[in-house]
């Protein structure tokens, strides 16, 4: 019997965290090699050395150009949108994350005196195919088996609920990190958890709270001295960290001073909480609308609902806070680590799968102990279940109308694993091919949608118009898609060019290139 060790990974826009679950059963955070519980999510290049978390943030101001940071924001975007280039080698959004995560499963492996093979991933609720599909690509590039990706909300939802089974509720997931906003309403019944509804934005994080205050003491110091400090990229960095300093204090104080230098001058900002809030008031607003939208997408008033868990280091804040007592009567939970339920939840969940697996293939590849622990206690037992993020359609041509428009062939909010199945139409006699043109979105116009691929499939000669074309769409429990067509005797499984940082073909070759670099 050949065992394996499965972690839980919640690869963070600011920090990222990990966790297993030990001999007795009991989730656990594995600390980094620092001996911290989270990793700044932060990449620092020096030569063919690759240095991850506290000592890169650390250096980020000394040396802002060798440094790579909120690189979750960039996930899923082609080389071309988004690229960083260190001693001459060009590296995608997958292969700078797959470095966080190689320090990870590094710093898991000396902490454990084992070696880690699996893991479970979470993802913002609302990312979309090419974000989960670069997110799989890059747990892999780091030399790990990805058994999952997983909503960040529903591993928060399964930390809390391992121990609230047979208590029925409905649970409010309000996700603030660094750089993602999710919101979730899941309901925990019986053993199963299932996920009602989500919504997000994964460009709203602490970042913005951040840039706020970076930009009012920029102007202030323009206002004096008649420079832009921003322009320097050393000056920049050191502001970032200066104002995350001070966000952080004003969650537990009512006023505090940045103090910033640049080319030997400097400025002094007194900023009070309730200033803060007031230039923020914006992005509440944000949060506050996308709480109000998840709500109507599944058709519930405040009242239905029995608890908020809150999750991500921006639940701290004041402000955040009182915008969830405006909005609910519910109680906050408070006995969630916000920054550690997440990779605890997905811990769990490589557990659960572990054990589906063992049960499927008749192998066992966990340690007994764990296998005991875990299956003596109802948790075992727990049934997730997701739901589709973003509609997946495919693009028609509408002869009455000519024009394009899109059909949804599996819509938002449908229980995953999905499939679906049609039949389409050839739009003229003899076509030679069937262009099957997928997108991602709730807009019935192309335009409107994101495209996730186009795939040519071939057609025998001399079929007439209107001949049926079947389109199957099967999403996986990663929320992936796979996408097959069947058109006159012919069977093709369409391999999705997604349009990501990397190609299949290119994926063995950046393995090979991370694995030589020295990551610490």
């Amino acid at each position: 019997m050949s065992q394996r060790k499965a972690i839980g990974i919640d690869l963070g826009t600011t920090f990222s965290a990990m966790a297993h679950i030990d001999q007795y059963g009991k989730p656990q955070i594995i600390p980094n090699s620092e001996s911290e519980r989270i990793t700044p999510s932060v990449i620092l290049f020096e030569d063919e050395n690759v240095i991850v978390g506290t000592l890169a943030k650390n250096n980020s101001v000394a040396e802002p150009e060798r440094i790579v940071d909120f690189v979750k924001r960039e996930m899923g975007k082609p080389k071309d949108q988004f690229h960083r280039e260190f001693g001459g080698k060009v590296f995608s959004a997958e292969e700078l994350s797959a470095l966080i995560i190689r320090k990870l499963k590094s710093d898991a492996e000396k902490y454990l005196k084992e070696k880690v093979t699996d893991a479970v991933i979470t993802v913002p609720a609302y990312f979309s195919d090419a974000e989960r599909t670069a997110t799989i690509t890059a747990g892999q590039l780091a030399g790990l088996n990805v058994l999952q990706i997983i909503n960040e909300p529903t591993a928060a939802a399964v930390a809390y609920g391992l121990d609230k089974l047979g208590e029925d509720q409905t649970v409010f997931v309000f996700d603030l990190g660094g750089g993602t906003f999710d919101v979730t309403i899941m309901r925990i019944e019986g053993h199963k958890i299932e996920m009602l509804a989500t919504n997000g934005d994964h460009r709203l994080g602490g970042k913005d709270w951040d840039d706020v205050i970076v930009n009012l003491v920029a102007e202030e110091f323009d206002r004096e001295h008649g420079e832009n400090p921003l322009l320097d990229l050393q000056s920049y960095q050191d502001l970032q960290s200066r104002a995350l300093a001070a966000k952080i204090q004003l969650s537990s104080r009512p006023r505090t001073a940045i103090i910033h230098s640049y080319n030997g001058k400097s400025v002094k900002v007194e900023l009070t909480r309730e200033d803060f809030e007031e230039r923020t008031r914006h992005l509440v607003e944000r949060c506050k609308t996308i709480c109000e939208i998840v709500m109507q997408e599944a058709k519930l008033e405040w009242a239905d609902l029995g608890k908020v868990l809150l999750v991500g280091g921006m639940t701290r804040m004041p402000m955040v806070r009182d915008l969830i007592v405006q909005l609910s009567p519910m109680p906050l939970v408070d006995d969630v680590n916000p920054d550690e339920a997440v990779a605890i939840g997905a811990a769990i969940q490589a557990i659960l799968v572990m054990l589906d697996e063992e049960q499927a293939s008749g192998e066992q590849v966990l340690p007994d102990d764990t296998r005991q622990q875990f299956s003596s206690r109802e948790g075992a037992l727990i049934q997730v279940t997701n739901i589709t993020s973003h509609t997946l359609g495919v693009v028609l041509w509408d002869e009455g109308q000519l024009e394009e428009y899109v059909y949804p062939m599996i819509s938002k909010m449908s229980a995953i694993p999905a499939t679906a199945k049609n039949f389409f139409g050839t739009a003229s006699a003899n076509m030679p091919k069937a262009v099957v043109r997928i997108v991602e979105g709730e807009s019935t116009l192309p335009a409107e949608c994101t495209p996730l691929g186009v795939c040519d499939v071939e057609l025998p000669p001399f079929l007439p118009k209107g001949s049926p074309v079947e389109l199957v769409y099967e999403y996986n429990a990663n929320q992936v898609l796979e996408v097959a067509v069947h058109a006159a005797g012919n069977q093709t499984k369409v391999s999705i060019e997604r349009n990501t940082g990397l190609a299949p073909q290119e994926i063995a070759a950046a393995a090979a290139g991370i694995a030589e670099l020295s990551v610490s």
